[in-house]
């Protein structure tokens, strides 16, 4: 029966020459560019996290895989500066300006997390000349004990993910590898059967070499207190990302560098297994390089795989679920995301004043807050946006009275549906005829509304106050 099939495959190759032909050509296509390795050694470092069935690997990704020049230790690939671009943290607490440690693992944990959207119903947002400005929200908490996941001490346990998605689609490619293992061994397309067999021998090697001393916190000791530090690619965006949360883990998040799991380090097993991946890499293009030579059906296999690999990383096993495995293990944290619109900067800035747990001074005793005026510093993040001077003075002050104002007599609340907060007639005429008053009301009206969807914390974790 067997033999029977495999003339026939022959038969087809003989008969149709464009067959052969497109089989000469296959294995060594453009196709092999749409393998992304980058974001998925990225992910090897960040979490120990591989799998080991999609291991076809390019020239480019070799050059990648077997470089001495790797950054160090506690920058995983696209966080090292110039893989990927660059994002600016502004903290809200003492105004320090700095560029985030792990940019591009920020970028994947947010991607792996669907937005809420906060509707601004504010009367600006219907202004003809309106410079619009979006900003997301993002919530970071501790996970409980109970919701964090076990990390285990063996490595080769953290090779298999345990996630509903994630298992699935690295049982599904174990499946399928198989699969294609036994039908080239009957088909007898050896060539085929030998570029598959090697795919798990990469990936374990692969994995034995990047993954196997995945990073956490640098520091995760428990603070009641919160904070709120702004990011952007740089100040003149119209994109703006606000992380609020435990100071401590704000701070490690986006600021520290992440910490290896271990800190051993061995030099020559890093040397064999690196000897033994080029081997590797050589040995599936001198493959894939045969199976053009040849023109048989062993291209169409191997073509096919390279394929099914690009797609899986793409929609089955994409690297964002990766650092969201990460979060919810070494990290134990979790975000919530929340999006909204601001009609402009000022309305921007108004809102990022409110929703700061830092505005407000405490009292000398740290019991209670002073509302008379703004925190030491708690202003400062705001001056490479807007420089300090009379106009903005002023533009603080009318701030602090109208929060205190509204936060004391008309809490948001009442009106949040209508987008309108109401300061005292003594604030309107005061203010009348200053452009930015209005956006004043938008960024306070916006705040509350934002603190009720997201369930903000106050300025403390055991404090549920959400005044503005």
């Amino acid at each position: 029966m067997f033999e029977q099939a495999i003339k026939e495959l022959a038969g087809i190759l003989s008969r149709n020459g464009w067959v052969a032909e497109l089989a000469g050509i296959l294995p060594l296509s453009a196709l092999i560019e749409f393998i992304d390795l980058p974001p998925k050694f990225h992910v090897h470092q960040l979490a120990g996290f591989t799998a080991l069935w999609n291991s076809p690997i390019t020239p480019a990704g070799s050059r990648l895989l077997l470089s001495r020049d790797q950054p160090p230790p506690q920058h995983c690939y696209l966080d090292h500066f110039g893989k990927s671009i660059g994002l600016l943290g502004l903290d809200g607490r003492y105004g320090d300006r700095y560029y985030l440690s792990s940019p591009e693992t920020i970028r994947m944990c947010l991607r792996a997390h669907r937005a809420h959207n906060v509707q601004n119903l504010h009367e600006n947002m219907k202004g003809d000349d309106i410079r619009l400005q979006r900003l997301e929200v993002v919530h970071v908490s501790r996970l409980s004990h109970l919701e964090r996941r076990e990390i285990s001490s063996a490595w080769p346990r953290r090779i298999f993910p345990r996630s509903a998605r994630m298992g699935w689609a690295d049982a599904c490619g174990w499946i399928v590898l198989l699969g294609m293992i036994v039908m080239s061994g009957i088909l007898q397309t050896w060539l085929s059967l030998a570029f598959l067999v090697l795919m798990p021998i990469t990936g374990i090697v692969v994995f034995a070499l990047h993954g196997r001393n995945p990073r956490r916190l640098l520091v995760e000791k428990p603070t009641p207190w919160n904070r709120l530090v702004l990011v952007a690619e740089h100040e003149n965006t119209t994109d703006w990302v606000a992380f609020y949360g435990e100071s401590t883990i704000i701070n490690s998040l986006l600021n520290r560098p992440l910490k290896p799991l271990s800190s051993q380090d061995r030099p020559a097993l890093a040397a064999g297994l690196r000897m033994t991946l080029r081997v590797l890499i050589l040995g599936q293009w001198a493959i894939a390089l045969g199976a053009a030579a040849v023109k048989d059906w062993s291209s169409y296999f191997i073509t096919f795989w390279i394929a099914f690999c690009i797609f899986m990383q793409a929609y089955g096993m994409p690297p964002d679920q990766g650092a969201k495995k990460w979060m919810k293990s070494y990290a134990g944290i979790k975000i919530e995301r929340y999006c909204t619109t601001v009609s402009s900067r000022r309305g921007l800035l108004n809102t990022i004043v409110a929703l700061n747990p830092d505005t407000i001074a405490l009292s000398q005793g740290k019991a209670q807050e002073d509302r008379t005026q703004f925190a030491p510093g708690a202003i400062k993040w705001m001056d490479p946006i807007l420089a300090a001077g009379p106009s903005r003075a002023k533009w603080e002050t009318a701030t602090l009275e109208a929060m205190n104002h509204i936060a004391e007599y008309s809490p948001p609340e009442k009106n949040k549906a209508l987008g309108v907060v109401t300061p005292n007639a003594e604030w309107k005429e005061k203010y009348k005829h200053e452009f930015w008053a209005p956006f004043i009301l938008e960024g306070i009206y916006l705040a509350a509304k934002i603190k009720e969807e997201a369930k903000l914390p106050g300025r403390r974790n055991d404090d549920p106050s959400s005044e503005v």
